[in-house]
């Protein structure tokens, strides 16, 4: 099975009436969940995916609800008024978003509280956290995005960011972290895996991995379809569900617990 990789623009691929090859299954929406599906590609061999991913889970379910593709990738739940118009969700496992600086900080951890401090404006410089006297410089992805929402809902306790800059695509934050020794960003861990010149930080203690369910930041990944699945679509995500299935959630993601 080969995957092709799309552009957002790259509408072509994409029919308005979203007729589908047979044999093929279309896949749009959130980069996160996208990251699995080209994982499942090593392994799952029944079907061919064109996969189109956004920097936004809207994408995965509109894209549902307007039949407009097979499956829609959504990185957090989905919202009611698309499982009233019939979109139905299905979990396949949770994600961590991660706080990471650059590799040449010294900072290994932050606390809830100093990490809302930093991303509402309040603590402006890493010597006020334990690192050197070097100024912050907070970075978030776009406001559509689920990363951003997700990580605002768990650490900014109903504050608004303050004092940030915005990076997009999610991928770009990886290299400007890397490139900024004051930087700090938000990403999701499936990101992370093999990258260079930076670190995630622990929260609370707790490390940012597919290991630890005890990570504070964390929302669940979702496949969006109109109506209950069918055909390809069931029998891929009867597979995702499976233990099999799961063993490659987790090379990312933290996974479900399923019964042998």
């Amino acid at each position: 099975m080969k995957f092709q990789r799309s552009l957002l623009g790259a509408a072509f691929l994409y029919a308005a009436s979203a007729s589908v090859i047979a044999g093929t299954i279309n896949y749009e929406g959130s980069s996160t969940v996208g990251k699995f599906i080209v994982d499942a590609d090593k392994v799952y061999t029944a079907s061919t995916f064109k996969i189109n991913t956004v920097p936004e889970s809207a994408g995965g379910e509109q894209c549902a609800v307007r039949r407009k593709c097979d499956m829609g990738g959504v990185a957090r739940d989905v919202k009611p008024k698309f499982l009233d118009k019939g979109v139905v969700a299905t979990l396949i496992g949770k994600d961590a978003i991660a706080a990471i600086v650059n590799i040449d900080n010294p900072v290994t951890g932050l606390s809830s509280e100093q990490l809302k401090g930093i991303f509402t404006g309040k603590i402006t410089n890493w010597s006020e956290v334990g690192g050197n006297d070097l100024p912050i410089e907070a970075l978030v992805v776009k406001r559509s995005s689920a990363t951003r929402k997700v990580f605002a809902n768990a650490i900014l306790d109903g504050e608004n960011y303050q004092g940030v800059k915005v990076i997009t695509p999610d991928a770009k934050m990886l290299s400007v972290v890397a490139r900024k020794k004051g930087a700090i960003g938000q990403l999701s861990f499936a990101f992370l895996i093999g990258k260079k010149g930076l670190k995630s930080l622990s929260v609370d203690g707790q490390e940012p991995n597919v290991n630890n369910p005890n990570y504070p930041i964390t929302r669940n990944l979702h496949i969006a379809t109109k109506g209950v699945p069918q055909g390809e679509v069931k029998a891929f995500l009867d597979w995702v569900l499976s233990p099999e299935g799961q063993k490659v959630v987790k090379q990312r993601f933290v996974g479900l617990k399923i019964k042998h």
